[in-house]
Parts: structure tokens; C-alpha cells; sequence
């Protein structure tokens, strides 16, 4: 956890130390876009926060739920022309469209799960799979003579959930 949320922080700072010329009221301006208002995005927000203070600029973090949500989010910050776009793709290959606009207007970082079709300037991740693997050795080691487990996906439409519980399943 510690390990992602410092690559989150990353992405944001890659992000931060900037692009375009675009200053309202001398400040630029910056989003981190993530995949819902869950505990481990409220983390990423408050570095966020904590990270735009430090360099002086303007961090909006938007949690939408849901891929529409998430599209018009991005939309409503191509409009007001923000600086950087940090995203975490809820279902990046319905959602290549919209991260190419971005990708056309801003800066745009992938992070937690990749858009790899997309304009994307750096991924800040993981290999979900591989990630979804090593969770299933663990099982194995804790369950050397077999057992049951649940696997839990919190949104069916999220990619990086989907490719972590595949990786488990064909440990």
C-alpha cells in the first residue's frame, strides 16, 4: 500500500512540476481523477492537497463513480483548462476517446490502472496481473492443502480489479 500510494504521489509530482502556460490568478491548476470516494483515494486526495500547497499550485481531486461520472469529469476539466490531468481509468478501453481529448489539451498521467492505447504522457502502477499472481502464491503458502477463498471486485466495469482477480485465479 505504502509502495502505491508513493507512486501515486509521484504521478501527482510528475504532473505538478508542469506543463502549458495556462495561469489563473498565478497559480496552476491540476486534477487527480480517480476511480470513486473510497479510503485509499481520500489518502491520495489529502497528498494531493499537502503536494499542492508545498509547490504553490491548485489540486482538484474529482471521485466520480463510474465511467460516465468519470468522462464528465474529464470533460468538465478539458473546459476549464486545467494544467494536468492525473487519472485512475475505470474501463480505459471504452475509454480511449475521452483520454485522447485530454491527452489533445493537457497533460495526462495513467495511474493505478493503464489507458496503454491512450496519448498518456507515463503510467504510475502496477502490472494488475502479475499483482493479482503474487496475491494467489500468498494463498497457496497460507492454504498449502487447498481451501475456498472469495475474491472481491468492488466495480465489475474496473480493469485493474479485473486483471488482479484473473492473475489470482490462474495462480
Amino acid at each position: 500500500m505504502k509502495i502505491r500510494f508513493g507512486a501515486l504521489l509521484l504521478g501527482l509530482g510528475i504532473c505538478l512540476s508542469g506543463c502549458g502556460d495556462k495561469e489563473e490568478d498565478g497559480k496552476k491548476s491540476y486534477a487527480l481523477v480517480t476511480t470513486g470516494a473510497v479510503g485509499f483515494w481520500e489518502i491520495c486526495k489529502k497528498g494531493g492537497e499537502d503536494a499542492g500547497a508545498e509547490l504553490g499550485v491548485q489540486v482538484e481531486t474529482l471521485m466520480p463513480d463510474g465511467s460516465t461520472e468519470q468522462r464528465k469529469a474529464l470533460e468538465d476539466l478539458i473546459s476549464k483548462g486545467v494544467d494536468g490531468i492525473s487519472v485512475a481509468a475505470i474501463d480505459p478501453e471504452n475509454q480511449a476517446d475521452i483520454f485522447g481529448e485530454v491527452a489533445d489539451n493537457t497533460l495526462l498521467i495513467t495511474m493505478d490502472t493503464d489507458a496503454p492505447k491512450s496519448k498518456r504522457q507515463v503510467y504510475i502502477g502496477m502490472d494488475n496481473y502479475n499483482a493479482g499472481w503474487m496475491c494467489g502464491e500468498l494463498v497457496k503458502e497460507a492454504l498449502p492443502e487447498g481451501g475456498e477463498v472469495i475474491l472481491f471486485i468492488g466495480r465489475l466495469e474496473q480493469e485493474n480489479a479485473k486483471r488482479r482477480r484473473q492473475g489470482v485465479i490462474d495462480c
